[in-house]
């Protein structure tokens, strides 16, 4: 049986603050969604190098690539038990961290304050409150090797899809691992290693804007065109046609008051 979270806990999530010793951030853009058992966290530093006209990595700097090395993003299974959440991390743009993603949360209304378990910190979050119902969440079928996990809550959606290749080692940062590949040239592999798509969007006008994402130039952008996305309910396969080719998805969890297809149009 499914581990689900409490109803307290579902739904977009925006970080308004994080405070660890010597650190006080309330300016890097984390949106987190949260459905019954499942989530996706897209954290975008609020001095990334924006589109500006550029529709692929390798049109970035050496010194943006490295900047957009700090972009995280992670998606998985959160688990309470015994008033702890663990966030499981089963995919991760990062290299996995040294310590369990856990925390205690205290919630009032909207509100919640973030306690971190294994790491002094304090995160203040607020919720959307258009994202609660329905809930769904979907597992990308990896034909092309790149797994991915997608959530919707209301009017809110946010999209995992790892880089090509294995998960990346405990042995550095991603800002470590990108700078070790330009200082010698590999701006190829670099890319590779830059090109997870996080993407966090809104129903708008009928359709799916995307509106912060790992990958700058597809902020702003539809999601998919319009009718690109089929989903069978009976059968809980969604299929997109994207630009790149189409991409399956096989339905993980729905709340009951999910309405089926229409949440995807």
């Amino acid at each position: 049986m499914p581990s689900f979270a409490p109803p307290q806990l579902t739904g977009l999530w925006r970080r308004e603050s994080i405070t660890a010793p010597g650190v006080h951030d309330a300016e890097t853009q984390v949106v987190w969604l949260q459905t019954r058992s499942w989530y996706v966290d897209l954290r975008a530093p609020a001095d990334r190098p924006l589109a500006a006209g550029r529709e692929r990595l390798d049109d970035f700097t050496d010194g943006e690539l490295l900047t957009l090395a700090r972009v995280e993003g992670f998606a998985g299974e959160l688990i309470v038990a015994d008033g702890i959440c663990a966030w499981r991390r089963d995919l991760d743009h990062q290299p996995p961290a040294p310590t369990p993603d856990e925390g205690r949360l205290s919630l009032d209304g909207e509100m919640m304050i973030e306690d971190g378990v294994h790491l002094p910190y304090r995160e203040v979050w607020r919720r959307d409150l258009d994202s609660q119902a329905p809930l769904l969440a979907f597992r990308r079928e990896a034909d092309d090797g790149r797994e991915g996990l997608m959530v919707i809550g209301g009017d809110h959606l946010v999209e995992f899809v790892a880089r090509p290749g294995p998960p990346l080692s405990a042995d550095a940062s991603l800002a470590e691992l990108v700078a070790s590949e330009v200082a010698v040239g590999r701006r190829d592999a670099a890319i590779t290693l830059l090109s997870t798509r996080i993407r966090y969007a809104r129903r708008e006008g009928g359709g799916w804007i995307a509106r912060l994402s790992s990958l700058p130039w597809l902020e702003g952008a539809p999601m998919w065109a319009a009718g690109a996305a089929r989903f069978d309910p009976a059968s809980g396969a969604l299929e997109i046609a994207e630009a790149d080719g189409p991409s399956r998805w096989r339905l993980l969890d729905a709340s009951p008051d999910a309405p089926g297809a229409s949440s995807l149009s």
